[in-house]
């Protein structure tokens, strides 16, 4: 028999939080080796720098430009579409619960109205405003958002490591 695994919103929330400061870490380390670099080579290259020298120092500017405007973007519409998405899923959870309230005030019987009362307990317990499934969206959202930097910043120290 295979194990069951049971969705668990605190193991999911601790997985993103863990993932997103292990990828910040990465791009802090990524980012300080490249400024680094990037520092040296402007002081060397003086008053005067080398075609090579200017080439890199343009694609540093274009780079950190398109970087941020993509992370601005993917954070702009990961949490539109958040909103969107908990603006619908509460939508029909107050329609399903007024329904299930409504069967729960019409029982016939003590078992319908047990029976009832537990469909009810359970919808309620399944409301799309859960702390740790926002928590667990957001932090996906700021993991799409940073990614755009991170990318840039880990392979710009691996680039010019390997210069």
């Amino acid at each position: 028999m295979a194990p069951t695994t049971s969705y668990s919103p605190l193991r999911d929330l601790s997985a993103s939080w863990l993932k997103s400061v292990t990828e910040a870490g990465e791009m802090f380390a990524a980012s300080a080796q490249v400024v680094g670099h990037r520092t040296a080579r402007m002081a060397a290259a003086g008053p005067m720098p080398s075609e090579r020298d200017r080439t890199e120092f343009s694609l540093m500017s274009r780079e950190k430009k398109e970087a941020a405007s993509e992370a601005l973007q993917a954070f702009g519409l990961g949490f539109l579409n958040l909103a969107i998405a908990v603006a619908v899923e509460t939508g029909t959870h107050m329609w399903e619960t007024s329904a299930a309230a409504a069967a729960l005030a019409s029982s016939q019987s003590p078992s319908q109205w047990l029976e009832r009362q537990a469909a009810l307990a359970k919808i309620a317990a399944n409301a799309p405003a859960n702390p740790l499934r926002l928590a667990n969206s957001a932090t996906r959202v700021i993991q799409e958002s940073l990614a755009p930097i991170h990318n840039r910043a880990t392979a710009n120290a691996a680039r010019l490591g390997a210069l």
